[in-house]
C-alpha cells in the first residue's frame, strides 16, 4: 500500500520527550516514512549523558531499517568546522538541516504530504518548498492525542507524566488545531492500524 505521508522529526523536543517516557516506539506506529535530519539527531545526542540521549542513540541503532537519518550539507559543514573548533555550537543547525531535508526536490512526490513533528521551532516559516499546503506541523502533544484517539496508546497525558517524572518538562504546544479538517483526517489516518 503506498504511503501518502512522510513524518519528519525536525527538532529535538519530540525525540527527548518520547525517549525519557520510554515511548520512542510510538514513532513507528505511523504508516509513513520516518525521517530525522542528521543535525537534529546530533543535537539530541551530542552529549550521551544528557536526558534521553543514550535512549535515542540505542533506539535509532535498533531501528535502522525504519528510521532514515537524512544527511545534510548544513551538518556536513558544521562537522568539518568542529575539527578546527571542537566546542563549536550553532543554535539553529537542526532547523537549517530540517529545512534542507524538507526542500529536497524528490522528498515529497506525487500527492505525498509532509508532517513536521516539532515543538518550539520556526521551520515551517523558513520552508519555501513548491507547495507549502502539502506540509503541516504537529506537536508531540498533537501526535500523542491522535494515537490516543485511534486507540493506539492508552493516554497522551501518561506519556507527559512519565517524562515529567524523569525530569523533562515537555512542551505542551498544540499545532494541529490550525490545520483544515481534511489535513487532520489525513494525519489521523497515519496511525490507523492497517487491516490484515
Amino acid at each position: 500500500m503506498p504511503r501518502d505521508l512522510k513524518l519528519f522529526v525536525v527538532d529535538t523536543g519530540p525525540l527527548i520527550t518520547l525517549a525519557v517516557a520510554q515511548s520512542l516506539d510510538y514513532l513507528l506506529f505511523v504508516n509513513a516514512d520516518l525521517i530525522i535530519p542528521d543535525a537534529v539527531l546530533h543535537e539530541a545526542t551530542r552529549d550521551a549523558s544528557r536526558l534521553g540521549a543514550q535512549d535515542i542513540i540505542d533506539w535509532v541503532k535498533a531501528h535502522r531499517d525504519r528510521v532514515e537519518i537524512a544527511p545534510t550539507r548544513a551538518y556536513q559543514v558544521f562537522d568539518a568546522a568542529r575539527s578546527v573548533m571542537p566546542n563549536l555550537r550553532e543554535p539553529d543547525l537542526g532547523e537549517r538541516a530540517a529545512v534542507e531535508v524538507i526542500e529536497e526536490p524528490d522528498r515529497l512526490q506525487g500527492a505525498e504530504r509532509g508532517v513536521l513533528l516539532c515543538e518550539e521551532t520556526a521551520v515551517l516559516r523558513r520552508v519555501v518548498v513548491r507547495d507549502r499546503g502539502r506540509i503541516v506541523e504537529l506537536s508531540t502533544l498533537d501526535f500523542l492525542r491522535i494515537l490516543e484517539a485511534e486507540q493506539r496508546i492508552q493516554s497522551a497525558e501518561q506519556v507527559f507524566a512519565l517524562a515529567a517524572e524523569a525530569g523533562r518538562q515537555a512542551s505542551r504546544a498544540e499545532k494541529l488545531a490550525a490545520a483544515d479538517a481534511g489535513t487532520r483526517e489525513a494525519i489521523q489516518a497515519l496511525v490507523r492500524p492497517t487491516p490484515p
